[in-house]
């Protein structure tokens, strides 16, 4: 069976601050809606629809967006709260989760790990990124927040010391898992599997 790694999704929902590009600030925002609503359609049904469903947004979705957010970046430079509010930052982080490739993702690192440190970013936001980098470099995850579809339902992805998890989730201020598990069970209305080390 094909495999198909999830990120816990969010959406941020917030108010617009001063920036200053509010036209890509918008824009972002639009494709964040689009992005989102694709994924949630794809949220229902069998763990192998969804994985279909997945593939296909990767294509129609996912790939135009990512040129989109590269050449964003080139323009701007790593769209920060300044440049497009916090709004438009949080909508970066989501649609860069589903980037096709890491390209950005790696010229991003220093740039979200900063963003993080000033707190302009929630620790889901962060946690995803630095996960979702980290498995498609062949690493563990850090945070436990990538899940893949295995067997009809989802299960953590590798994660690297598991003993360890939710100490390194509550010092960045993420939920325990069993709270993360719940909702993403809710979302995808599928059985999630994860180690209780």
């Amino acid at each position: 069976m094909m495999k198909w790694a999830v990120l816990i999704l969010f959406s941020f929902a917030g108010t617009a601050s001063a920036q200053q590009n509010p036209a890509i600030r918008d824009e972002l925002l639009k494709m964040e809606k689009v992005d989102q609503d694709a994924r949630m359609k794809c949220a229902n049904g069998t763990a192998d629809e969804q994985v279909r469903c997945l593939a296909e947004i990767s294509t129609t979705v996912d790939e135009p967006n990512t040129r989109r957010l590269a050449e964003i970046f080139d323009q701007i430079g790593f769209p920060n709260t300044a440049k497009v509010g916090k709004d438009g930052l949080q909508t970066f982080m989501v649609l860069l989760q589903h980037a096709t490739s890491d390209p950005l993702r790696v010229r991003a690192l220093k740039p979200i790990a900063n963003a993080f440190r000033n707190n302009e970013m929630p620790p889901m936001a962060y946690a995803n990124f630095v996960d979702r980098l980290r498995l498609h470099q062949g690493k563990k995850q850090l945070y436990g927040s990538g899940f893949e579809f295995k067997d009809g339902k989802m299960v953590l992805s590798p994660t690297e010391d598991l003993k360890n998890l939710e100490k390194r989730r509550a010092k960045i201020g993420l939920p325990p898992m069993a709270e993360a598990v719940k909702m993403m069970e809710e979302i995808y209305h599928l059985k999630v599997e994860y180690p209780k080390n």
